[in-house]
């Protein structure tokens, strides 16, 4: 499995789930990554707190995307992945540089967004909602996940939900 992709697949995560949360752009109602959510989580998952609000903004955000997308065994997005990508997101998150530089970005909203300005495709956006960018196939190129970076952005930007999806169905 290519480790560039699986940590450029988690920082989209964190930095979508992290921009998502109320405090920011209020696509889902969770705090994980707020100040008071640190200070509420820190006694119970002390060297865990990252992972506990990792988990935490990953279960709110994927309520919302399988409002909207749906889910069966052949749809896939950002928060719901195949097996294999969950099994190698979750090992990466026990790496202490991967760790750190997830947690960097969502120090600040500035930060989350630049990721996903520099990673995206430059592409301009004009269909926001549930969109289909491409087969479960596509879930292992790196510019499908360029797309899904530039779909989140330009959500962000513009104030418009994205949920960008790859289903089996043509």
């Amino acid at each position: 499995m290519n480790k560039d992709l699986i940590t450029d697949i988690a920082a989209i995560r964190v930095c979508v789930g992290y921009l998502g949360e109320k405090e920011n752009h209020t696509w889902w109602q969770s705090s994980f990554f707020s100040n008071s959510s640190e200070a509420f989580l820190k006694p119970v998952f002390n060297k865990t707190l990252f992972s506990a609000q990792y988990y935490g903004v990953k279960s709110a955000a994927t309520i919302v995307h399988d409002d909207h997308i749906g889910v069966g065994k052949d749809v896939f997005h950002l928060f719901r992945l195949p097996e294999w990508y969950e099994v190698e997101i979750h090992s990466l998150l026990g790496d202490q540089y991967a760790l750190s530089f997830l947690r960097d970005l969502t120090c600040h909203e500035d930060a989350a967004q630049s990721f996903l300005l520099e990673y995206n495709n430059k592409k301009v956006i004009e269909d926001f909602g549930p969109i289909r960018l491409g087969g479960v196939k596509d879930i292992h190129e790196k510019t499908a996940w360029r797309a899904i970076a530039s779909h989140y952005f330009e959500g962000f930007k513009s104030g418009n939900k994205a949920f960008p999806y790859f289903s089996k169905l043509q």
